[in-house]
């Protein structure tokens, strides 16, 4: 959740088409090294294929530049969908309940002071977009889903490697860092949003991770701070228990 401050919504660009640049080289389906190390390290050998995980979660986020504590549930199901429910906790005793979702309706944001008081709502093309880089950036969840047909890789170096692959119809690119011992260190993607306040266009949103937690056989990133590079990590997080199907 991030309190919205959108102008007059306007019709989105199309979205950017998912072909290499100038001076990249192809991307191909087959999973660079990083990332092979990573799955080596993440995903026991045998263990079933999920396609989707349910976990709950507590930390901060900033709401209107405070820092309030929170607990949370989020489904995630890459590329389809997400749901992120949350209680937050904010000053004088306030509590802020509600969810952010995507899914083949698009996006929303609904947020309640105490769970009655209409606080934030917020849906539409800026919103469903938005929402899609999230999605994006959080399929290192669902480690499995790195060998999606739909992903295609290209290797950046000896720690990073980009996935590009489609959520709700626009293009994402995810440049992953993985550390010499195979877990994931950071994930970072150009994302639609407007964090300064202006109108919504690309900026740069990075998650970074503190360490790991085992949960049904798989290790997953936990001490996640994320955020937009100019204005700072806006939430931290320690998911506390998840179930995959």
């Amino acid at each position: 959740m991030r309190t919205p401050q959108p102008p007059p919504e306007e019709p989105a660009p199309e979205p950017p088409a998912a072909t290499p640049g100038p001076g990249r080289e192809e991307s191909y389906s087959e999973p660079p090294e990083p990332i092979r190390r990573w799955l080596a390290h993440a995903v026991p050998p045998g263990t079933p294929t999920p396609t989707s995980v349910e976990w709950r979660a507590h930390g901060r986020i900033r709401v209107r530049r405070r820092w309030c504590p929170f607990e949370s549930r989020q489904t995630l199901t890459p590329p389809a969908a997400f749901r992120w429910d949350a209680d937050v906790r904010g000053p004088a005793g306030v509590r802020i309940r509600g969810f952010d979702r995507l899914d083949a309706d698009g996006a929303a944001m609904r947020w309640r002071l105490f769970g009655v008081v209409p606080f934030i709502g917020a849906s539409g093309v800026d919103v469903t977009r938005s929402a899609a880089g999230r999605l994006a950036g959080e399929f290192v969840f669902v480690p499995p889903f790195a060998l999606h047909r739909d992903v295609r890789w290209r290797a950046v170096d000896d720690t990073r490697a980009v996935a590009r692959f489609a959520v709700a119809g626009y293009a994402q690119e995810v440049t992953v860092t993985v550390s010499p011992s195979g877990a994931p260190a950071s994930v970072s993607l150009p994302r639609w949003g407007n964090p300064d306040g202006r109108r919504h266009r690309e900026h740069r949103f990075t998650a970074t991770f503190d360490g790991e937690v085992s949960h049904g056989g798989f290790l997953l990133p936990t001490g996640i701070h994320a955020g937009w590079d100019d204005t700072d990590a806006f939430i931290h997080y320690d998911i506390d228990a998840a179930n995959f199907r």
